[in-house]
């Protein structure tokens, strides 16, 4: 008969040595901790922001003999573009003013590594980087357990970097909003539609059933209190003790109302942090897709992007509506698990499809210094009126490059909000069993965790998706502010 293996004594002693759940709960957030610092390093040193933007074209009236030198390099370089639709798109922006002189010419030069130069770059790299490292630590938490056959870990990095990624992209937008250059009756009118969306969201959670829509807030609203209670007493006291201060914490429940208000507070920030974002991105969007008569050859995205773009402006809408569960869950039969996995990738995605556009968005809006100067060029007054306004071009030229940087955040940040949210949602979809190992973040239940992620998910998909909407409507209705 064949003996038992029996390990060797130094495994032995391996296994009593990380025989407390601490312990193990360390041990099993190494490899998490081990990507984090990697996808960071790969992140940084292969400068995923600038491959991402480097690229983008702005364009100058060269005068300074810097200027002038920026001017001819751009149109020696132009051709050496390693793909040939790069290399003739290249070639035309870099020739605009091949046939004209002085006054008239005009220069387009590659942001390059530049950029890192530009207002805004950092909140922009920041923004990009937390959500690909959420997406990377929650991908892995979900496939580790099947890919790798590892023991059930909670990563707890993945809700962490998602409070982070969600308070980070939601201090750049406010930020940005009161930037020195952001227009007074823009912050005004961001005001007023902050307050209309705190009204509005919770005016949501108080009438919406939740046979429609779901936050959980009543699960909240029971264990929020006494969860935190017995945690915190059980690390003071001991575990027994704080068994008993469970029980006597288990009569003090959180009022509703009191979580309404507070989610609305931070629904009513988003909203108003989102409409600025929306009124630019609608009017790159529309450069896009719509670009000038003239200027098929010079703006405008590939027939390739175009579905792409639309795409990112439908999916806010579809996502919103397959949260609801008579449209989504019920006719589809779906149990619980599946419906929340409908709900976390469905954001995900959109998220994702917002991630991908941005470069086509901010050279759109770049794009609109070259129409500028192409429309006073070639109006009524021709070259008299482009002597007179050289300065105001030259000027708008300026600005439109100076806020490449902060228009790239105002795309990029939805995503990140989005999916920072899908990530916490995914990652707490699960309810904390009775013997699972205590970290930092079950000192709030994961009930609670799903009622803050699920909402503040689904209401900034909402809110872009309304924003941008309204802004699409009112551009083919020829409102000029989401039209220039």
């Amino acid at each position: 008969r064949s003996r038992p293996l029996t390990p060797p004594r130094s495994s032995r002693a391996t296994d009593a040595m990380m025989s407390t759940p601490d312990e193990r709960a360390l041990m099993g957030m190494l490899p998490y901790t081990a990507l984090t610092v990697v996808v960071t390093l790969i992140s940084v040193g292969k400068n995923v922001t600038l491959r991402l933007l480097g690229s983008l074209t702005y364009y100058l009236i060269p005068e300074t003999p810097q200027e002038q030198a920026k001017a001819r390099l751009a149109r020696v370089t132009a051709g050496k573009s390693p793909s040939e639709v790069r290399r003739r798109a290249a070639r035309i922006k870099a020739n605009i003013s091949e046939d004209a002189e002085g006054t008239e010419s005009i220069a387009a030069v590659k942001f390059g590594k530049a950029l890192v130069l530009a207002p805004f770059f950092r909140e922009f790299d920041y923004a990009l980087l937390f959500a690909i490292l959420v997406v990377a630590n929650f991908a892995a938490a979900e496939l580790a357990p099947f890919a790798l056959n590892l023991p059930q870990h909670e990563n707890i990095l993945v809700p962490m970097l998602a409070l982070v990624a969600v308070f980070s992209s939601t201090r750049s937008l406010v930020k940005l909003l009161f930037d020195r250059l952001t227009p007074k009756i823009e912050r005004q009118a961001a005001v007023a539609v902050g307050v209309v969306g705190f009204v509005l969201a919770l005016f949501f959670l108080l009438l919406v059933p939740t046979s429609t829509l779901d936050f959980e807030v009543a699960g909240t609203s029971k264990e929020l209190a006494p969860a935190m209670a017995k945690k915190i007493r059980s690390r003071v006291v001991g575990r027994k003790a704080a068994e008993r201060v469970a029980d006597v914490a288990g009569g003090m429940v959180v009022p509703e109302l009191q979580i309404f208000i507070g989610l609305a507070l931070f629904a009513g920030i988003i909203t108003g942090a989102l409409l600025g974002p929306a009124v630019r991105i609608v009017r790159s969007y529309n450069m896009c897709v719509r670009p000038p008569s003239w200027g098929g050859d010079f703006v405008g995205v590939s027939k390739a992007m175009v579905p792409l773009l639309h795409a990112s402006f439908a999916l806010p809408v579809v996502t919103v509506f397959v949260w609801l569960a008579p449209l989504s869950r019920a006719p589809f039969g779906l149990t619980d698990e599946r419906y929340d996995l409908v709900r976390v990738c469905s954001l995900m995605v959109t998220g994702v499809a917002q991630v991908f556009v941005v470069p086509a968005l901010v050279q759109a809006y770049l794009d609109g210094g070259l129409v500028a100067w192409y429309e006073v060029k070639h109006g009524e007054r021709g070259v008299q009126a482009m002597a007179a306004l050289r300065g105001v071009v030259r000027q708008k030229l300026e600005v439109t490059k100076h806020l490449a940087c902060k228009v790239a955040v105002q795309a990029v940040g939805p995503a990140t909000l989005m999916i920072a949210c899908a990530c916490l949602l995914g990652s707490k979809r699960r309810d904390d069993s009775e013997g699972a190992t205590e970290n930092i973040t079950s000192l709030v239940p994961a009930v609670c965790w799903r009622t803050v992620a699920s909402f503040l998910g689904w209401w900034t998909c909402a809110a872009w998706a309304m924003l941008i909407s309204v802004g699409v409507a009112a551009a083919k209705a020829g409102v000029e502010t989401f039209t220039r």
